[in-house]
């Protein structure tokens, strides 16, 4: 794989090109990556008739082996672990999400923010007075505790593993069950040094959540730690991502078919039906 460029001397987290993209990916990855979708856009269960669309669910956990198997590297760790997969031989691991983003009514990406990731979560520690910091309004005490945390989640990895880079893998996923719903591959870069560039954004900050600045480019997507849910969280524009060539689509041409299965024969028949329905199903990268 060709060298990776840092994007930026400035922030933490760096988006990577699609050229970058597909320097992880040959054809076995993306034929394994299309395999994967299929099967989960078959198993979405059928609105009724009369029923909205409904989102599509994916586990976290299988996207994380979509990427297990499609790049032939070590599955690690479970639950909070910093990284997801590992690359023993060039010597790299990721931290794999999967992200709801919005659609207009065009059916396109809208202007808008994906769904949250989280990039850790503490209840120990700072978690603990956490409450209290916010009530006394030290947003820069909370921004350097959190800060620390997430420093230090990172750092322990080379206890066990050589790591050379650390990388975050998205699949971005359509909040409704659309025709022809498109997913999206995107990924970024993490530099570490440049956690001392973080500063609060005080003009966002609340008495809920503390904004960061020069985590992320705030074009790009922005970072908070949320006092609810005593985590730092991660919001992605993906507009951006998409208009800066910075994803890779994967079209398909799956459609949810809205149907009331009492009124149906659903047996052994019916599912050999809908099995057959799967070769119909077409799944592409564009690049």
């Amino acid at each position: 794989m060709k060298k990776i460029s840092l994007k930026s001397n400035k922030y933490v987290i760096n988006p990577l090109s699609s050229k970058e993209l597909l320097g992880f990916l040959d054809n076995k990855s993306k034929n394994i990556i299309k395999y994967f979708l299929i099967k989960s856009l078959f198993a979405q269960p059928e609105p009724k008739i009369e029923q909205r669309q409904l989102p599509i669910q994916i586990p976290k956990e299988h996207i994380e082996q979509w990427f297990t198997q499609s790049l032939d590297v070590k599955p690690v760790g479970a639950g909070s672990y910093p990284i997801d997969i590992y690359n023993e031989r060039e010597k790299w691991g990721a931290d794999i999400k999967m992200l709801n983003i919005k659609l207009n009514n065009s059916g396109q990406v809208s202007n808008s923010d994906s769904g949250e990731a989280s990039l850790g979560q503490k209840f120990e520690g700072p978690g603990i007075h956490l409450d209290a910091m916010f009530a006394k309004g030290k947003y820069v005490e909370i921004k350097d505790s959190w800060i620390k945390l997430y420093s230090e989640k990172y750092e322990s990895l080379n206890k066990t593993y050589k790591i050379k880079k650390i990388y975050y893998f998205f699949i971005l996923r359509p909040g409704t069950q659309i025709e022809g719903a498109d997913f999206y591959f995107t990924g970024a870069v993490l530099n570490l040094k440049n956690l001392n560039n973080v500063k609060v954004n005080k003009n966002r900050t609340t008495k809920k959540s503390v904004f960061l600045d020069d985590f992320i480019d705030n074009e790009y997507g922005n970072t908070k730690i949320y006092k609810a849910k005593k985590r730092l969280e991660l919001r992605l524009h993906p507009k951006k991502w998409i208009d800066s060539n910075a994803t890779l689509k994967i079209t398909t041409s799956f459609i949810s078919k809205h149907v009331n299965l009492r009124k149906e024969n659903v047996d052994i028949e019916y599912l050999k039906k809908r099995i057959e329905d799967l070769k119909n199903i077409v799944v592409e990268f564009v690049e």
